[in-house]
């Protein structure tokens, strides 16, 4: 099983429900949601790594003698910038080694404290750098506002704040311990008269001082202005949001109710259909016979699109009791699902292949069947006559199991990919193709893929196929469902207690 998009085809990920981003508390609302301050924290890794090449450089010119520096009136620096560098890698290789790990358990905050860490050990290092090229003659001091810039972005005004402080502190204090012969002041360039120059107008040194503190202070504040009215329209955009989702949950109920009451009906008009057309009531007309055919087969339609719209209520309602779960063999499950598809496989006259290897997880086995019948629906509705669709089942070496089910069919154009698994949502392709599908199976499986925080990728081209890859969480680290209720295969709460 290959994991990279092939043949040319589009891909898309559908969103765990954590990385969508929880309620925002007052004190965090200005905050990114944590998937997307990882991707930052990953960005800041691969700038510092720049700056790591350009101390590691600078250092190695400075050994070289009457090389460069000595043509630009630099004096030599000796082995700082070496070994500034060195920790500046040492310590960037343990922030990618944190992310990658936080990346794994994306309902923790592992970016933030990333983060802040970059921030702290950067604001050290450039201190020393600042000390060691000149903390008064040099603009090397503005690189502070680097930092005070990405802390806008990142984090709320309050943190952001707190960066810019420590920024000036540290610079404060590095000024001051020269002055007092603390630390002895050094420079970049080899004249050292404007230097002196300097500390003989205690004047203009206070001044460049309070200058560069006022204006770190001045961006500092234009930049968290932006920010925080950036991230306050998308923090009341979130709130709308809520309030839509809080209303769908609503209609889903009522939906729920209206749907479970109009399934009776249908399943006893569909029950005296096939009653006539068995002559329970005497022989049938041929032209009544037809009529009472398209009858039975549209009842049958309904009552499948009802036992989906049952499902899925059943799936999204926050009114269910949490499922009992049990470890399952993802392998068994799949095997049953394609066993159950039988006759649709026979009609649709489409092949199936199977390579599936032991892989366990947590879940209730009805969610499963959910998910993976309805992915094996969809590949086989959607193939042509004489197609065949593969499932695989394994353990990634990691440990997580992995499912993948493709077929050769229709496909899916690329701007549709992200809206297929949207309630009721078919492309005209699949309309063409299939008239009697409902629009909900995905749905259903988008649902069970974040309950259980099943990271679900698509992979399509229209005219090539398409293969859906489910990664199941690691079994230490399986997202529990806390909403769902048992169903059974008619989307309808089963009693466990007999």
């Amino acid at each position: 099983m290959t994991d990279p998009p092939s043949h040319g085809r589009a891909s898309y990920e559908l969103p765990l429900a954590a990385e969508r981003g929880p309620a925002a508390r007052s004190d965090e609302r200005a905050c990114l949601p944590e998937s997307l301050l990882l991707r930052h924290v990953m960005w800041v890794c691969s700038l510092r790594w720049i700056v790591v090449t350009i101390l590691g450089a600078f250092g190695l010119l400075g050994l070289v003698q009457g090389g460069p520096l000595a043509w630009l009136a630099l004096r030599p620096q000796g082995y700082w910038p070496l070994a500034a560098a060195g920790l500046l890698a040492l310590a960037n290789l343990a922030f990618i080694v944190h992310a990658r790990g936080a990346a794994r358990s994306p309902v923790t905050r592992g970016a933030h404290a990333n983060l802040w860490g970059q921030i702290v050990a950067d604001l050290m290092v450039l201190t020393v750098v600042i000390h060691n090229t000149g903390s008064l003659e040099t603009y090397v001091p503005f690189a502070y506002l680097f930092h005070i810039v990405l802390a806008c972005i990142f984090f709320p005004r309050s943190w952001s704040l707190a960066v810019t402080a420590v920024a000036c502190g540290l610079y404060i204090a590095c000024v001051a311990l020269e002055e007092a012969g603390a630390i002895p002041a050094a420079g970049l360039y080899a004249d050292a008269s404007l230097r002196r120059l300097m500390d003989s107008l205690p004047g203009v040194r206070l001044f460049n001082v309070g200058w560069a503190t006022l204006t770190w202070l001045v961006v500092w504040y234009l930049a968290s202005h932006l920010s925080a009215m950036v991230q306050q329209r998308d923090h009341e955009l979130a709130e709308t949001n809520r309030r839509l989702v809080g209303a769908q949950q609503e209609r889903m109920q009522h939906m729920l109710r209206t749907t479970h009451e109009l399934k009776a009906p249908f399943s006893a008009i569909h029950a005296n259909v096939q009653l006539l057309l068995r002559g329970y009531c005497g022989e049938v007309p041929a032209a009544a016979r037809d009529v009472l055919g398209r009858v039975a087969r549209r009842c049958q339609r309904l009552a499948g699109e009802i036992k989906e719209m049952l499902q899925l209520a059943n799936l999204e309602s926050k009114a269910q009791e949490p499922l009992p779960c049990a470890e399952l063999d993802l392998a068994e499950v799949i095997a049953t699902c394609i066993e159950q598809a039988g006759p649709v496989v026979a009609e649709r006259q489409v092949a199936i292949e199977a390579d599936l290897r032991p892989a366990n997880a947590v879940a209730a086995e009805d969610h499963l069947r959910m998910l993976f019948g309805n992915l094996l629906a969809n590949a086989i509705a959607y193939s042509h006559p004489g197609g065949r669709v593969r499932v695989e089942c394994r353990l990634l070496p990691d440990g997580r199991p992995q499912v993948a089910i493709e077929d050769h069919g229709i496909g899916i154009r690329p701007e549709k990919l992200a809206r297929v698994f949207d309630a009721y949502y078919r492309t005209d392709e699949a309309v063409r193709h299939n008239r009697e599908s409902t629009g909900l199976g995905l749905a259903i499986v988008r649902t069970v893929a974040q309950t259980y925080g099943i990271r679900l990728r698509i992979e399509s081209a229209p005219g090539v196929g398409t293969r859906c890859i489910l990664t199941f969480p690691p079994m230490g680290r399986r997202l529990a469902p806390s909403r769902e209720r048992k169903e059974s295969d008619h989307g309808l709460p089963v009693d466990r207690g007999r």
